[in-house]
């Protein structure tokens, strides 16, 4: 019986070093950059701890990490709202792919949220509520009442090979409503899960959650 346990927890350990290597790891999200800070909330924030899934492509809908198309050394994180062949539109604060505007459902938990204007810090009060695209039913933050971010609508074509990214606060966003399409290669990595938040493992409502 020792034995067998000891085989198993040596089978399982090396099982889940091979994950870990060559697919899932551990990022933190940068707390350097302000827009970006803004524009992944509600669903990310600085400093949390997440799991990037390296393995497969990332599809329509689901939340990756980018190379900065304008500063290679840095990130970029978006959700994939339109894939090679997709025509894009964007009315604030809603996304419309071939057509089809993307269903929005209640408001998330809680139904406002806070989050420092990227230019002043100074807290911005914003609404949540819930988008579905594709198979993802994700928080999405907006500010019906107030021009906080807001741009003229938008409508693009996405070449193959290249994905529109969205980013999920759309007031303040960082995605190809500013820097356009970037290249499918460049999004190799899923971010999946938190670990937990910059708070720690102590913050019970923000540790080991799963990304939609």
């Amino acid at each position: 019986m020792g034995k067998f346990l000891l085989w198993t927890t040596l089978i399982l350990g090396v099982i889940g070093g091979g994950l870990r290597l060559f697919l899932v790891r551990t990022w933190t999200v940068p707390s350097d950059d302000p827009l970006l800070s803004s524009s992944i909330a509600p669903t990310l924030a600085p400093g949390d701890v997440v799991l990037l899934l390296h393995a497969g492509n990332p599809g329509f809908g689901e939340l990756v990490r980018c190379t900065d198309p304008d500063e290679p050394r840095r990130w970029v994180i978006g959700r994939i709202a339109g894939e090679g062949g997709d025509t894009v539109e964007v009315r604030e604060p809603n996304v419309i792919v071939n057509g089809r505007k993307a269903p929005t459902e209640t408001a998330c938990a809680p139904a406002k949220i806070t989050v420092p204007h990227p230019s002043t810090g100074e807290p911005v009060e914003v609404r949540c509520n819930m988008e579905e695209l594709g198979n993802s039913l994700h928080k999405r933050a907006y500010s019906p009442m107030d021009t906080y971010g807001v741009k003229s609508p938008i409508k693009r074509s996405v070449q193959p090979g290249f994905f529109f990214l969205l980013s999920d606060n759309r007031n303040f966003r960082s995605d190809s409503t500013t820097y356009g399409a970037v290249p499918e290669e460049t999004c190799d990595t899923r971010i999946i899960f938190r670990l937990w938040s910059s708070k720690g493992f102590s913050d019970a409502d923000t540790r080991l959650m799963w990304i939609q």
